[in-house]
C-alpha cells in the first residue's frame, strides 16, 4: 500500500486554514519536519499519528487514506476467506499461517481473525506426532488474551473450547484441560435449559423450548455419530454400526419430521457412510441403495429455502434461518453445494470401483452431476 500520509495532512491543513507552524506549535516540532511530511520525504513517527488526527479530528485511517466503506468491504472478503478455507480444508500448513498472519496485521484488533490466526497455527502444529509446542504457545497465547478481552460470552466460549483442544490434544495436558473446561456452565445452567425451564413453568414461549430440542438433538446425534465411527471398527462391527446409523436417522425424523429441513444434510451425509460399510462387505445392491436414499436427501436438502418450517410438532416453530457466511454462522456451504463434494470428493474413492459400471451407481453420479454447483 502507498502510504499518502504527507498528502493527506497538506489537504486537512489547507480545507481548515491551518499552516504548517500552527500545527507544528501543537505538536511541539518544527515546520520544516511538517514541510518534509508534505513533500513526501519522511513519515510521521507512528507515535505521533493520534496527535495528528486529534488535531484535525479525523481518524488515523483517515490519515492512512483509508476508505471506511473500502475497509469493511475488505474485512468482509477476508472473513469470506476464512470460511473458504474451512469448507475447503485449505486452513493449514505454513501458507496458510502466512495469510492468516497478514489478516491479523491488516485488522490487529479483530477478534474474529485473530482467532483464526490461533486456529491456522494449530491446525498446522497440533496434529503432528510430536506437537511442536514453541509454535503452539503462540496460539495458546493468543486464545488466552482473546479469552481475557472477549467482546462477549458467546466468542469467549469458542476461544475457550479451541484452548481446552489445544490442552488435550496438543500438550496433552489433562490437568490444564480441565480446567478450561470448568470455565464453561454446565447443561444444567446454560441459557437454553433455564429459559426452557421458565417457559414450561410460566406456559408461555414454546418457541423457546423448541430451540433447545433442536440444540439438544444436534448435539446429541453428531455425537453419537462421531463416537460410532471411532468405535472398534472391523468386518464383525459394520452390520452393528449400519443398524446404529439407521436408528440415528430415525431419530433425527423423530424430532424433526419428514420435512428435515438442513437436517437432510446430516441424514444424506448417514446414508453415504452406510455405503462405506457396505461395500466393503461386498453388498452392492444394498450400497447402491444407501446412496440413493443419500442422495434423495440431499435433493430436499437444496429445496429447503430461508424461512421454511418443519413440520414435526416439536419443531412447528422452528424454521430454516437465512445463510450467513461471512459471519460464521448458520450457512450453506459457499464455493460448492454438497452434491458437488460428494460428486467430487466420495464418490471418486477407489472403494466404489467395483460398482462404478452398474447401472444403479451410474444413475446416482447423473442425478448427483445435474444438481451439482
Amino acid at each position: 500500500m502507498v502510504l499518502t500520509i504527507g498528502t493527506t495532512i497538506k489537504n486537512l491543513r489547507a480545507k481548515r486554514k491551518i499552516t504548517q507552524e500552527q500545527l507544528a506549535t501543537f505538536l511541539g516540532i518544527t515546520a520544516q519536519a511538517i514541510s518534509r511530511w508534505e513533500n513526501g520525504n519522511v513519515y510521521p513517527d507512528i507515535e505521533m499519528l493520534p496527535s495528528i488526527a486529534e488535531f484535525f479530528e479525523v481518524s488515523t485511517d483517515v490519515l492512512f487514506g483509508i476508505n471506511k466503506d473500502e475497509k469493511e468491504k475488505r474485512r468482509d472478503k477476508i472473513y469470506l476467506e476464512i470460511e473458504k478455507g474451512y469448507e475447503t480444508g485449505t486452513n493449514s500448513g505454513e501458507d496458510a499461517i502466512v495469510n492468516a498472519r497478514q489478516y491479523a496485521a491488516e485488522f490487529p484488533f479483530d477478534e474474529r481473525i485473530e482467532l483464526n490466526l490461533a486456529d491456522t497455527i494449530c491446525r498446522t502444529y497440533m496434529w503432528d506426532e510430536v506437537p511442536d509446542l514453541e509454535r503452539l504457545s503462540e496460539a495458546e497465547k493468543l486464545y488466552q488474551a482473546l479469552i481475557e478481552t472477549a467482546s462477549n460470552d458467546p466468542f469467549r466460549y469458542e476461544a475457550l473450547k479451541k484452548l481446552a483442544a489445544l490442552y488435550s490434544v496438543g500438550y496433552k495436558d489433562d490437568a490444564k484441560t480441565d480446567c478450561v473446561l470448568r470455565q464453561f456452565p454446565t447443561m444444567q445452567y446454560s441459557r437454553e435449559s433455564i429459559g426452557t425451564l421458565i417457559s414450561e413453568t410460566s406456559g408461555h414461549d414454546i418457541g423457546r423450548i423448541q430451540d433447545y430440542i433442536e440444540k439438544l438433538t444436534d448435539s446429541l446425534c453428531t455425537t453419537l455419530e462421531d463416537y460410532i465411527i471411532e468405535m472398534p471398527n472391523g468386518s464383525e462391527t459394520w452390520d452393528r454400526k449400519v443398524e446404529m446409523f439407521e436408528k440415528l436417522i430415525s431419530l433425527y425424523q423423530f424430532v424433526f419430521g419428514e420435512n428435515l429441513l438442513f437436517y437432510h444434510s446430516r441424514v444424506a451425509d448417514l446414508y453415504r457412510i452406510m455405503a462405506t460399510y457396505r461395500v466393503a462387505q461386498g453388498r452392492y445392491e444394498e450400497t447402491i441403495h444407501c446412496l440413493e436414499k443419500s442422495v434423495y436427501h440431499i435433493k430436499e436438502k437444496e429445496k429447503a429455502k430461508p424461512g421454511d418450517r418443519y413440520t414435526s410438532p416439536f419443531m412447528d416453530t422452528m424454521s430454516l434461518p437465512e445463510d450467513d457466511p461471512t459471519n460464521g454462522g448458520f450457512h450453506a456451504p459457499i464455493l460448492h453445494n454438497e452434491a458437488w463434494y460428494v460428486l467430487n470428493n466420495k464418490l471418486t474413492q477407489s472403494r466404489y470401483d467395483p460398482i462404478r459400471d452398474m447401472d444403479g451407481f451410474r444413475a446416482i453420479v447423473d442425478e448427483l452431476s445435474h444438481i451439482a454447483k
